[in-house]
Parts: C-alpha cells; sequence; structure tokens
C-alpha cells in the first residue's frame, strides 16, 4: 500500500516557518535545530513537517496527518536544488520576497555575517557533506523518500 501524504492549498510559508525570512523562530537554533541540519535536510529527499500543524508532534510526525513544509518547499525552489527529489516532496513555486533566497542567506540570518561570507563557506562540498551526514544519521525517526 502506498503512503498517502496530507496536503494544504496554502502555498505560503506559516509563520513559524525557519525558512520564512520573518518568522516567529530563535536565533540561532530555529527549533532546536542547528541551521546546518535544516540546510543538509532541504538539500536532500527529506519529508520535512510543517511545525505548524495541529498534528505536529515533532520528529515522529505522520506523512498521513501532518502537511509538509511548505517555506522547505518554496526554499528548494529558491536554491534550484541540482538533485532530483522524490516526487512524493511538495513542490512550490519560488518566492525570494518571503523565503530565504539561498543557503548564504539562510545562515547569515540564524548564525550572523555577511551573506556574502556564507556564500563562499556554503559551495556545493560542503552542502553535500550535510546532506549526507542528515541522510546517515541514525534515528528511529528517518523521514528521508528512497
Amino acid at each position: 500500500m502506498k503512503t498517502k501524504f496530507k496536503e494544504t492549498n496554502s502555498k505560503k510559508a506559516c509563520l513559524g516557518c525557519p525558512f520564512k525570512k520573518i518568522n516567529t523562530n530563535e536565533k540561532p537554533y530555529p527549533g532546536g535545530s542547528h541551521p546546518f541540519v535544516y540546510l543538509g535536510q532541504a538539500r536532500g529527499p527529506f519529508w520535512l513537517p510543517c511545525h505548524a500543524d495541529k498534528n505536529y508532534e515533532g520528529k515522529g510526525s505522520n506523512v498521513e496527518t501532518v502537511s509538509q513544509c511548505r517555506g522547505a518547499a518554496i526554499f528548494r525552489s529558491n536554491c534550484e536544488n541540482q538533485y532530483p527529489l522524490p516526487k512524493e516532496l511538495l513542490k512550490l513555486e519560488k518566492d525570494t520576497d518571503d523565503v530565504f533566497e539561498n543557503e548564504a542567506e539562510f545562515a547569515s540570518h540564524y548564525l550572523g555575517g555577511p551573506v556574502d561570507k556564507w556564500k563562499k563557506v556554503l559551495k556545493k562540498p560542503l552542502l553535500d557533506h550535510l546532506m549526507v551526514k542528515e541522510i546517515s544519521s541514525p534515528s528511529p525517526t528517518k523521514r528521508f523518500i528512497e
């Protein structure tokens, strides 16, 4: 039996979304995770739950009852992720007004420092490393789609 992913009609990131430029998250660790965790997961084949969904239960959230993070879907489009992602993952149009434009802007917001510095640091090898680290990290609630 194929898993049915819950979706919402909204095409916008919610106010609590870590990928939204103006949000209600505390720095430097939105949602309690290091920004590099988000960058690794956004680059890879991860189902990312919406933290604002009424059925959200943390990392163990159910894909059938919790909608996917719209901010992550937009962020992936903004970053023009070069890796094909599974068709089950939400895809939304670019929106660089509301959602961070790229990984450097995201890191600058949460970790400080100029965007240009982060553009030099967050190149493909490091971003790929962050993705592989997330895929390989032991977790009872793996959310990547194979």
